[in-house]
């Protein structure tokens, strides 16, 4: 018989216990290289090592920015983050991460993970996003603006469970944000705006332990702090004018990759100052696979239609998240022409959402010059012309469904050869492709030995 247990309600000996001695504080630390920057630049930022006893958190941190333009400009619809187009995080000379067409990365994730509340509140006042179009903020002619850049879509910010990072290792960890373009930072309908980038500083929230908890926690691991994390990859593919197939090798070489997410961009779109950078369609893809070492991955490729349905069912399935009702999206933000608005239609007083199924998810060969705006009451909406498509598909095995503390379950791809293939409808429009493979990385700190951080892939 199964032993009774009673409710949590009546467990009054299970109680919240008192923390470590230890002390939270902010700090603010100084791009190394230089105080102003420009387009194409690196800005380096070091974070310290050799503080004893205290950790790094990097869900408690932020890279603060002012950016000054001297013509009226317009943000992409990731904000401020579309003028970072590299990440690299390094120490001693050791790469931790190195993720090209970062801004890239870090659209898909908003217009995948970020509701339109917080775009239209929180990322509005932090990055410049808007919750009502498929465009950032207005930049007016000679303006400045503070932009705070929470650190996302790193293996440091995405331990798995969360874990600070601690900051007592032998080097400082180097992070260098090499900056986009103006022609693609920004979209500008008359002349080609300069971007200048100062008041560059890292914020940081440091925890600092008491002198005998540092102890118990170094004499607990041994002096080895080991750390999982999700880390990102990419590999970029050109689909030419009119191909119907495309297979391309991603070069993808890790021990537990676990998702790849694909993005397809306009070349229109890009270095076109008139056009948005992160303007992405499918341009007539109708199905999709993986291959690796020649095993088909699903083994039933995607089909994609007009709309959009099963490869958008296929990226919830890569997050564990097709049955997540709360989950927050923006891929349909933006407005479609629909006449003339009366007040009080419907329970948005007038404004037109975009009510057409095959724009902007699954539209193959959107402008990408229009954003689309909300209507007044008795005015017409403007119609946005910038795609959204993007794909996933999932590599997990069947135990680790769902996100997990516990196990880790990716494909091994070492020494394997993994292949895109997409079948297309001809289309005049060429298209870059962006690959971001999602994969497991071992972050290893051994305080008796090197002293500074080893990665295992």
């Amino acid at each position: 018989m199964a032993e009774e247990v009673f409710s949590e309600s009546l467990a009054y000996n299970d109680i919240k216990r008192r923390a470590i001695a230890s002390r939270s504080f902010r700090v603010k630390i100084p791009s190394s290289n230089s105080t102003s920057f420009l387009q194409n630049q690196t800005i380096v930022m070091r974070l310290p090592g050799n503080l004893a006893g205290q950790y790094y958190d990097f869900s408690q941190m932020y890279l603060k920015f002012r950016v000054s333009n001297d013509l009226a400009c317009v943000l992409d619809r990731n904000g401020a983050y579309n003028f970072i187009q590299r990440l690299q995080i390094s120490q001693a000379g050791a790469q931790i991460c190195d993720i090209n067409n970062y801004n890239a990365l870090v659209c898909a994730m908003i217009d995948h993970q970020a509701s339109h509340g917080w775009k239209a509140s929180s990322g509005s006042q932090l990055i410049g996003v808007h919750g009502d179009s498929l465009r950032g903020e207005s930049l007016g002619a000679g303006g400045s603006r503070v932009f705070c850049l929470p650190i996302v879509c790193c293996p440091l910010s995405n331990t798995t469970p969360h874990r600070l990072i601690p900051a007592f290792s032998l080097a400082d960890i180097e992070m260098r944000f090499t900056l986009n373009s103006n022609v693609n930072a920004v979209q500008a309908s008359a002349g080609n705006p300069v971007l200048t980038y100062t008041e560059v500083e890292m914020v940081c929230v440091m925890t600092e332990l008491s002198p005998g908890a540092q102890a118990q926690i170094d004499q607990n691991t041994g002096g080895v702090y080991n750390i999982l994390a999700n880390s990102f990859m990419n590999s970029q593919a050109t689909r030419e004018a009119n191909a119907t197939n495309l297979t391309c090798n991603l070069g993808f070489s890790v021990s537990s990759l676990e998702r790849i997410i694909v993005l397809n961009r306009s070349n229109a779109s890009l270095n076109s100052q008139t056009h948005f950078e992160q303007n992405r369609g499918a341009f007539g893809l109708t199905q999709y696979s993986f291959l690796i070492n020649s095993e088909m991955y699903p083994q039933r490729p995607v089909e994609v239609d007009e709309d959009g349905a099963e490869p958008w069912a296929e990226l919830l399935l890569s997050d564990h998240s097709l049955v997540d009702f709360t989950k927050g999206c923006g891929i349909n933000s933006g407005f479609t022409a629909v006449g003339t608005l009366g007040v009080g239609t419907s329970d948005l007083s007038g404004v037109a959402p975009n009510i057409t199924k095959i724009a902007p998810y699954s539209e193959d060969n959107p402008g990408g010059t229009t954003a689309g705006a909300s209507a007044a009451a008795g005015t017409g909406a403007t119609a946005s012309n910038i795609g959204t498509f993007m794909t996933g598909t999932d590599f997990e095995s069947a135990v680790a469904t769902g996100k997990s503390h516990r196990i880790y379950s990716g494909i091994s791809t070492l020494a394997s050869n993994v292949q895109y293939r997409g079948v297309y409808i001809a289309f005049a429009q060429a298209s870059t492709l962006d690959f971001f493979a999602v994969f497991t990385v071992r972050l290893m700190l051994n305080t008796r030995g090197l002293g500074v951080f080893e990665i295992s892939v």
